[in-house]
């Protein structure tokens, strides 16, 4: 099957460590299962095995990649959860000091297909594709660990999101607002188009302030100050119907 692996580590370059070939089919110990992968998605994890980080010498070559969705041996529809541990451990395996990510002991997901523990398969909601439900569970977990187990938040408190075009942040951007949370997302969007601004305001609900800030000119180290705009999207009304937000351009101010 072809498959794209870590082969070897870079910190400098770890595009050079990458090999997409031809590999042998995934063994699929008692409780697993095999999928047949339709979508993967890229997370900074790969980036870091391809440097070494976490994946040391003598596991290579590997397989990379946390994320994935595709079909199981029935025929079912799912969506891959990348961490590996022990369910009975207190608190979930999310929390146990043993757990591992695919990609770290065992094959990842890009590849056309991989092997998990049958407890790790997720049904795939039918409102999403396999594109999008790929890009969930690292993202989204990150996320959730973030807003749920770490901050301490209650519903009707505010949280500030920053890099709010990246993955981790959409994600919190949603959840917050399932959650209850007024959410303040921030970022840098100089170079980004007004409709992606839009479709990170949409994923607020309708609740949220999304400021985001376009990365200042070169300056001198002195100055602390920049002239950029803020991009500014705020509810044009309290439904979740498209199109539900606009993006207003505000005058140019200061960096707080």
């Amino acid at each position: 099957m072809l498959a794209a692996r870590a082969v070897s580590a870079s910190l400098e370059d770890p595009l050079s460590a990458l090999e997409v070939g031809q590999v042998e089919e995934p063994n699929v110990p008692e409780g697993w299962e095999l999928i047949e992968v339709k979508a993967v998605s890229l997370n900074h994890h790969d980036v870091w095995s391809l440097r070494g980080i976490g994946l040391p010498e003598e596991r290579l070559p590997m397989i990379i990649g946390c994320d994935g969705a595709g079909i199981d041996d029935k025929g079912n529809e799912v969506v891959v959860h990348a961490v590996l541990g022990d369910p009975d451990f207190p608190g979930g395996e999310i929390v146990d000091p043993g757990r591992t990510l695919l990609s770290e002991l065992h094959p990842g997901t890009l590849a056309e297909r991989v092997a998990v523990p049958r407890r790790n398969l997720v049904p795939k909601p039918e409102s999403l594709s396999f594109e999008e439900a790929c890009c969930l569970p690292t993202a989204w977990l990150t996320a959730y660990r973030m807003l749920f187990d770490r901050s301490g938040l209650h519903p009707g408190q505010t949280v500030l999101i920053q890099g709010a075009g990246g993955g981790v942040a959409s994600a919190a951007i949603a959840l917050g607002r399932a959650a209850g949370f007024r959410d303040q997302a921030v970022g840098g969007a100089a170079e980004r188009r007004v409709d992606e601004l839009d479709e990170v305001a949409h994923a607020s609900a309708c609740s949220s302030q999304l400021v985001v800030r376009a990365p200042p000119a070169k300056r001198s180290a002195r100055s602390r100050s920049s002239s950029s705009p803020w991009f500014v999207a705020t509810p044009s009304t309290t439904s979740c119907s498209r199109p539900c937000s606009r993006i207003d351009r505000a005058s140019s101010r200061s960096r707080p």
